[in-house]
């Protein structure tokens, strides 16, 4: 968070302009400063320090999000994720949007169920990107560049340029971010003897035009276009992969966001409309899976030495909201709104074998999908007293599914048209008390949800049945936290408790008297959770900072994949943190910087006991060490720095699990230099 002015921070994250004490809910918020000083460039790079957040990828644009303990490896995110008023979430665990953290004003993290305002998925909490405005009183901008050398691997750097340009004094301007970044590769592949084969490339664009023609009237239209290569993913046992077909990654998407305002004087009229465009092609090694078995097929022995499943899929989304919410002194406020979005997809893949070619195709997968969904949502708020308030919400939710499944394994084609209405109805309650204007107490309860999805019911041949689709499922959960600016904002503390009981858990369970595994709403989930920040800065040059997140969710009943105990899927029960950020003044033009963040993750598993024979992969504890050591020279700062400082060396990040047939691997050191020019 950014404590120069903390009490100054302005949010959104109630979707209308509040002072960051003063929203009754459990939120982290990482200011453009903060980011700046962490140098953090996307998502993973603050988890630990947000309580109870954390995340895993095993390559660019292929990440697992979970908070408080919420997390699945089956349909969509448990994690809402927007950039600016665009929601970003998909029905794919895994395909997470790549937002990079490039002249960001800030990202706010909020905790616990957010279905009332902010839709499906966000049953742990919801992120929100907010990009930094263009200013229209100056020219302004800033240079970015970075180099970095990973351990055992190799170069990477980056390159990040901003531009913001008055087009009318007061009136429009115009923002424009430049960014390329090459992230070292350090694994090896003991086969063919390439050296770093995991090296990534990313490149973002983004422009933001604001108009402002009248005092009531604001206009804005954002375009995004970011494009990411990877040559392998990073896969490996102690950094070495023997993986005998490359795993690249290639993702592209463009996002255009349109948005209005109006002052109606007793209310504000706010309306937004994106379009999204992505493109994402990957492939997977699946030669230690079939290769040992094509034999029994009568294959003869090294007539297949290597199989490769690439896969490309395309998205094109629409959406659109709008939102009326009140602006009177008195002490009833409400808001209202409506959501609409359209969801095309298409995905087509098929296996390839070499040396030999086989008569049929091993795995052959096309799916298409069609996501219709609406949604209509309120809140009231009302102050009883200057102190003590209360909060209403309601979402109704619909969402129309259709999906096409043209597959075939092993020669053998089926074909599945499904289609289906999800619909859900989501309360949210909260009353607060503030003992003065920077300390406060709050109460919350709130639903949150996940839409619907469908089985394959060919798989029955026949002979069994299968239930065609599975419900939504639903968490709520119980809060009680507190707030405090203490000391003319020396000591800023968050504190909060909750319970969260989650049930019609969408989880793998076998079709009624067969071994065929389908997906049902089987399972139950609850337990408690902690969540703890503090802030000190006893001078101003010194900034102390420490979080604690834990949760004990387990499955209360048994599933298919899960037994009565078993801990949350790719989740981590306890992490904390603690950071140190010390900028004397050494002259008139000079400040020294030394930051050190220390960031540790207990361990976690993926229960797997629908497998022969039942499999735990384990995620193990991990304990990173950051380090920026450099100056300040008027507008331009220069800094050293080491990421994973004592190059921890754990085993693995999480796997092998799935069609994952290997680890994925944590990043070694990477140590480097930096330098930012402002203007």
């Amino acid at each position: 968070m950014d404590q120069e002015q903390a009490s100054d921070i302005i949010v959104t994250a109630q979707r209308y302009q509040q002072r960051l004490q003063d929203v009754p809910i459990s939120i982290s918020v990482i200011g453009s400063k903060e980011l700046g000083a962490r140098a953090v460039t996307e998502l993973k790079d603050l988890q630990y320090s947000v309580p109870g957040f954390s995340t895993f990828e095993y390559g660019v644009g292929r990440q697992f999000v979970q908070m408080r303990g919420i997390s699945n490896t089956i349909g969509s995110s448990t994690v809402g994720i927007y950039l600016d008023e665009t929601p970003l979430g998909l029905d794919t665990q895994g395909e997470v949007f790549n937002v990079r953290l490039l002249d960001l004003e800030r990202v706010e993290v909020l905790r616990g169920p957010q279905a009332t305002l902010y839709g499906q998925g966000s049953m742990g909490g919801t992120i929100r990107y907010i990009p930094a405005a263009p200013r229209l009183d100056a020219v302004s901008g800033s240079v970015e560049g970075e180099y970095s050398s990973t351990r055992g691997g190799e170069s990477g750097g980056r390159m990040v340029g901003v531009l913001n340009l008055p087009l009318a004094t007061d009136k429009a301007g115009l923002r424009l971010v430049a960014g390329y970044e090459r992230i070292g590769g350090f694994i090896d592949n003991v086969d063919t003897g390439e050296k770093n084969i995991n090296q990534a490339d990313i490149y973002t664009l983004r422009a933001n035009l604001l108009a402002q023609p009248t005092d009531r009237l604001s206009l804005s239209l954002l375009g995004l276009y970011q494009r990411s290569e990877q040559d392998n993913q990073d896969f490996g046992v102690g950094y070495r992969t023997s993986a005998l077909v490359p795993t690249p990654i290639k993702d592209r998407y463009t996002l255009i966001q349109a948005k209005l305002s109006y002052d109606l004087d007793f209310a504000e009229l706010s309306v937004s409309g994106s379009y999204i465009d992505r493109h994402n092609e990957i492939q997977l090694d699946l030669s230690p899976f079939y290769v040992p078995a094509l034999p029994l097929l009568g294959i003869p022995p090294g007539f297949i030495e290597r199989i490769a499943y690439p896969a490309e899929t395309d998205y094109k989304i629409y959406s659109g909201e709008v939102r009326l919410a009140s602006q009177s002194d008195g002490p009833l406020g409400w808001q209202f709104g409506g959501t609409y979005r359209d969801l095309k997809s298409a995905q087509l893949s098929e296996t390839n074998t070499a040396p030999g070619t086989l008569p049929f195709a091993i795995l052959d997968f096309d799916q298409f999908n069609r996501n219709k969904s609406y949604a209509l949502y309120g809140e009231l708020n009302y102050a009883f007293t200057p102190r003590l308030k209360a909060t209403a919400g309601l979402r109704y939710f619909s969402e129309r599914k259709r999906q096409i499944t043209d597959s075939s394994s092993f020669g053998v084609s089926t074909l599945d048209v499904n289609k289906g209405r999800f619909e859900t109805v989501n309360p949210r309650f909260n009353l607060s008390y503030e003992f003065t204007p920077d300390s406060m107490v709050f109460a919350n309860v709130a639903k949150g949800f996940r839409s619907g999805g469908f089985n394959t019911t060919s798989a029955g041949g026949g002979v069994v049945t299968i239930p065609p689709s599975y419900d939504p499922d639903q968490i709520w959960t119980y809060e009680l936290g507190t707030k405090h600016q203490l000391f003319g904002n020396k000591l800023i503390l968050d504190a909060s408790v909750y319970r969260s009981e989650w049930s019609k858990v969408q989880s793998y369970t076998f079709a009624p008297g067969s071994a065929i595994q389908i997906v049902a709403n089987s399972g139950k989930v609850s337990g408690w959770g902690v969540d703890l920040s503090a802030t000190a800065r006893p001078t101003r040059s010194l900034t102390l900072s420490a979080t604690y997140g834990w949760n004990n969710l387990a499955f209360d009943t048994a599933t298919g994949d899960k037994a009565k105990g078993d801990p949350i899927d790719g989740a981590v029960r306890e992490s904390w943190s603690a950071s140190a950020d010390f900028r004397p003044t050494l002259t008139d033009t000079i400040t020294g910087i030394f930051r050190v963040d220390y960031q540790h993750a207990g361990k976690g598993q993926i229960t797997l006991r629908n497998f022969a024979p039942p499999t735990i992969v384990a995620r193990p504890g991990r304990d990173l060490v950051n380090l920026r050591i450099g100056a300040s020279i008027g507008q331009v700062e220069v800094a050293l720095f080491a990421n994973n400082l004592f190059d921890e060396n754990v085993p693995n990040i999480i796997g092998p699990f799935g069609v994952i047939n290997e680890n994925v691997e944590q990043r070694p050191r990477v140590i480097g230099i930096g330098t930012s020019i402002k203007f």
